[in-house]
């Protein structure tokens, strides 16, 4: 957008902020109108004394600066402090750190009336302005909203504010990108309006027809193009991808055979599967799902309705040798109640029993294949591949993807339906936006006779010492535990020496119980067998780096510890919580912070078990970049939109499905 270098001249300005802007990737006139406000200062209801003051809203009051000076902190910050006096005679101070010509700049205004606005804070007895936003010029008291911008390398807002001013001339060229049956439909105000508006607003309605249009545009043009890609896919799959008949009494039947009876949210999902998989195009279905809710049965199912529905071959990769080897194991029971032949081909696979399988795939003398995403490298090929499960599909390569789902190692020549799981519990709204290139299934309903996790923060050494008793009594009933400690990004050394120190550690306070180490530099052999070791309880307490998987079910693994919980997310400490819920025994997890104040938002794990809650509350509190990776280029950089709001983005995803209707008529 405006694609014009910005230059000293345009913003009549010196080289130095020009290399301070660069700096921060604003090289355009488009770049830097499109840095929005972060608020608004309403200059329209201006107070004069403080006990007017709503200490939960922001704040604009006209006051008399009484003095001002700067002064070093305990731990050396440079603060400076305002004394503040109203109509009334009543005090109040302002305080702002780091500022450090701030006081020389208000001298002059001592004994005078400037503006003050922001958020204050009332302890011990008074009102404290906390970084306020100062205004000396009188005019601008009455009937002014006034922008607030975010800092650009300790460029001020008013700095930026003043330089907009100068750039108006070119908001009229700026160009369309919605549709125009879109603005018609919602009778939008043209873009060039919405961007003059939300940096000149003239009243809180500007500001909130603006945001509304442009918050709308961002979310339609980062989902109009995942969707176009799903329509593509549908597309050229058309006619290339089986089509099987559903049928509702063999179902019955699968169903009938199981030792438990499937949840509603299972047979929902298990019927969008089916009647996707009824089409003359590929699936593209992602299906998320909670921890214990037992998304494996679903595509288990789905895979013997193909194989003896449609006679076929399925395809189940997972990201880990333990995983798939899980899977398999699991599946048996099952599978062999209505004779599919069914193979596991992994790493450790001998090469000898690889060159059977590999051959068995291509003579179709094995229905349903369970493998690892190392494998997909190798010449493996499928006689009549029509089905593909990729479960944890976020860890596989894009080209690991590509190659099944579209079918090149398929001796049929078939593009197979695609099942994507994750374990992930994302929020519905930011499912929708990251994956609208697939169909959305989520299984978040729990089995009745699954028991909740007690989960407890433990605030001090006197409640991790009654923790330790309690662990000790718990492993004399022959229960075992897992014992995690963080990742330090900045230092695998620092990492591996915490899981280390904390291995001694347990060894000492829980003796003579076995004590088990696991950590990312141990080969894949070693790491195998300490896990079988845990698993058949020769090792009591498993001390592993976060790096590590031990996705194998242990079921006698009861108690789940966690070590520099704050350093986790709500999500990943769910995720770790889940390896130990069980339906026979009750199950604990606890939760050590080594910072006291980061307890408020651990608590969360206190008040429920459900993953999809928690990652709400994680979303809402660090965003979408703190929680999935900020350095993860599918998490989408808003401005305006916010990727929480459910009833915008589920209209967006209407309007561009009725536009990709239209186009087919």
């Amino acid at each position: 957008m405006l694609p014009i270098t910005l230059t000293k001249s345009i913003l009549r300005t010196t080289d130095n902020y020009i290399k301070a802007l660069q700096k921060a990737w604003i090289k355009t006139v488009g770049d830097f109108i499109m840095h929005f406000p972060r608020d608004f200062d309403d200059r329209t209801n201006v107070l004069d004394n403080f006990s007017l003051i709503n200490i939960k809203e922001k704040n604009t009051i006209l006051v008399k600066l009484i003095s001002i000076n700067n002064q070093k902190t305990s731990n050396n910050k440079l603060l400076t402090k305002a004394i503040l006096e109203d109509k009334n005679g009543f005090l109040s101070e302002a305080v702002w750190f780091n500022r450090k010509y701030l006081s020389s700049q208000l001298q002059k205004y001592v004994g005078e009336k400037i503006i003050v606005s922001w958020k204050v804070k009332y302890a011990f007895w008074k009102v404290t302005f906390q970084s306020p936003e100062i205004e000396t010029n009188l005019s601008k008291i009455w009937w002014e909203i006034v922008p607030i911008y975010p800092e650009i390398n300790y460029i001020p807002s008013k700095w930026i504010a003043n330089k907009m001013q100068l750039l108006k001339p070119y908001f009229s060229e700026i160009p369309e990108i919605l549709p125009e049956e879109i603005i018609k439909k919602y009778n939008f105000i043209p873009r060039k309006q919405a961007f003059y508006k939300l940096h000149f607003p003239k009243n809180k309605h500007d500001i909130e027809i603006a945001k509304y249009r442009l918050a709308y545009e961002e979310l339609f043009e980062i989902n109009y193009k995942a969707l176009s890609k799903k329509y593509e896919w549908f597309k050229n799959s058309e006619g290339k991808s089986p089509s099987i008949k559903l049928n509702p009494e063999f179902i019955k039947e699968i169903l009938w055979k199981l030792e438990f009876e499937l949840t509603d949210k299972q047979k929902i999902v298990l019927f969008q599967i089916l009647k996707d998989m009824e089409k003359s195009h590929a699936m593209q279905r992602l299906l998320e799902w909670d921890v214990w809710t037992w998304k494996t049965i679903v595509a288990l199912i789905a895979s013997i309705h193909a194989i003896k529905e449609g006679w076929v071959q399925v395809a189940f990769m997972a990201p880990t040798e333990i995983l798939a080897r899980q899977h398999f194991e699991w599946s048996q029971n099952l599978l062999m109640q209505f004779w599919i032949k069914s193979a596991l081909l992994v790493g450790s696979t001998t090469k000898k029993q690889k060159d059977i399988i590999k051959t068995d795939l291509k003579n179709w003398n094995i229905d349903i294949v369970f493998w690892t995403h190392a494998l997909v490298q190798e010449d493996v090929i499928f006689n009549n591949l029509w089905f593909v499960i990729i479960d944890e599909q976020h860890r596989f390569w894009v080209r690991q993807r590509e190659v099944l789902e579209s079918g090149l190692w398929n001796r049929s020549g078939i593009i197979p339906h695609s099942l994507n799981m994750t374990a992930t519990p994302i929020p519905r709204t930011l499912a929708l936006t990251l994956y609208w290139d697939q169909d959305l299934s989520i299984i978040n309903e729990y089995p009745k006779w699954r028991k909740e996790i007690f989960t407890k923060v433990i605030k001090n050494e006197n409640e991790r010492k009654q923790v330790e008793n309690f662990i000790r009594s718990e492993l004399e009933k022959w229960r075992q535990a897992f014992w995690i400690s963080p990742l330090v990004e900045e230092s695998e050394k620092i990492d591996l020496a915490n899981a280390i120190n904390t291995y001694e550690s347990l060894q000492e306070i829980f003796f003579p119980f076995k004590v088990g180490l696991l950590h990312w530099k141990m080969k894949a052999s070693e790491k195998e067998k300490i896990m079988r070791d845990f698993a058949e309880n020769k090792i009591q307490i498993l001390s592993s780096t976060s790096v590590v998987e031990v996705w194998v079910n242990v079921p006698n693994a009861t108690i789940m510890c966690i070590e520099w919980a704050e350093r986790f997310g709500l999500s990943q400490l769910h995720q770790f919580r889940w390896r130990v819920w069980r339906w026979k025994h009750q199950s604990y997890c606890y939760l050590f912070p080594t910072n006291q104040k980061a307890t408020d938002r651990l608590k969360a794990m206190e008040k429920t078990n459900n993953g999809f809650e928690l990652s709400e509350i994680d979303l809402e509190l660090r965003g979408p970049g703190e929680v999935y990776g900020v350095k993860q280029s599918w998490v989408p950089d808003l401005k305006v939109a916010q990727l929480t709001d459910l009833e915008l983005i589920s209209q967006i995803r209407e309007d561009i499905e009725e536009l990709f209707n239209k186009k087919d008529k």
